[in-house]
């Protein structure tokens, strides 16, 4: 546990209701959503600024102390558990404001802390889109998306959270805020940090904000469920689908097992005989989802 001078030092800097020092504090942050062994940190915090954020990391540096950066902790890959016992985790979920949606040049700029899915809806209201949909996007933060170059069911015609990162202001190991990428999306001014820190699960710094790509959203869409008498049809029924050039929204293949357990837990209806399913879902133009669709 970090020593009671340090945590005072803390709370003067982000505020007592922002610093975490009591076991049971503690033991929520020494785990995520994968299945491994937990590991309990020295101390957490939670800035609720840019600037309390890059003040943080400064003083952990000047310690000598180990830092673990955690969004929502929804990842499956460990990201967010600490390496060791005198680790401190910071939490992003304080840092969690939109702080601009531009319909005129297709961005926004957001703090990593700001929840996938509310981002998404928030969007939508300025009648614009943001594709990538991980499974956790209720719940999951943006920053953690981009540390974990997060995707879903759209990645297929839409790609992942790395085609939608334009920009990005991030702390690194010592404190110094980095900047790159921009508002535009021609840009090829700089190293490509952006691009560097999608997929870094926060080993290089810590995303204190991120432009991201907006894109208009389709006029129209269908979904469409196909049922197959085996996994081997519908999985060649896939790759007929992309052979005749169409590009579904969404495509997901269940197999007998899953659709029975998805249907006993949500009571949907779905044919729980089939050996296999296909969910597919176009969207663009109301005349080409039409043709897709058939």
């Amino acid at each position: 546990m970090a020593s009671q001078a340090l945590i005072r030092d803390f709370e003067d800097l982000i505020g007592k209701e922002n610093v975490f020092s009591s076991e049971a504090d503690r033991q929520s942050y020494s785990y995520d959503s994968a299945v491994l062994t937990p590991v309990v940190p020295a101390l957490v915090l939670r800035p609720t600024s840019a600037e309390q954020l890059g003040a943080c990391v400064k003083k952990l540096y000047d310690n000598g102390l180990p830092m673990t950066v955690r969004g929502a902790g929804t990842n499956l890959s460990g990201g967010t558990i600490p390496d060791s016992s005198d680790s401190v985790v910071i939490l992003t979920t304080g840092l969690n404001r939109i702080l601009e949606i531009n319909s005129d040049d297709l961005y926004a700029v957001v703090e990593p802390g700001v929840i996938t899915a509310q981002f998404a809806a928030e969007v939508a209201k300025k009648n614009l889109f943001y594709p990538p949909d991980p499974g956790s996007q209720a719940v999951s933060t943006i920053g953690g998306n981009i540390a974990e170059n997060a995707g879903g069911l759209r990645g297929l015609k839409y790609g992942v959270t790395k085609d939608y990162l334009m920009g990005i202001e991030f702390f690194d190991a010592t404190g110094e805020m980095v900047k790159s990428g921009s508002r535009t999306v021609k840009c090829v001014t700089g190293y490509n940090l952006a691009g560097m820190m999608v997929q870094s699960e926060g080993t290089l710094g810590i995303i204190s904000q991120a432009i991201l790509k907006l894109v208009p959203p389709p006029k129209a869409s269908k979904a469409l469920m196909a049922v197959f008498e085996n996994v081997q049809d519908a999985a060649e029924a896939v790759a007929g689908i992309i052979a005749a050039h169409v590009v579904p929204c969404t495509l997901e293949l269940l197999d007998n097992n899953t659709i029975v357990r998805v249907d006993d837990f949500t009571k949907a209806g779905l044919p729980r005989e089939a050996g296999a399913i296909l969910l597919i879902e176009v969207d663009g133009h109301p005349a080409q989802v039409a043709d897709d669709a058939e």
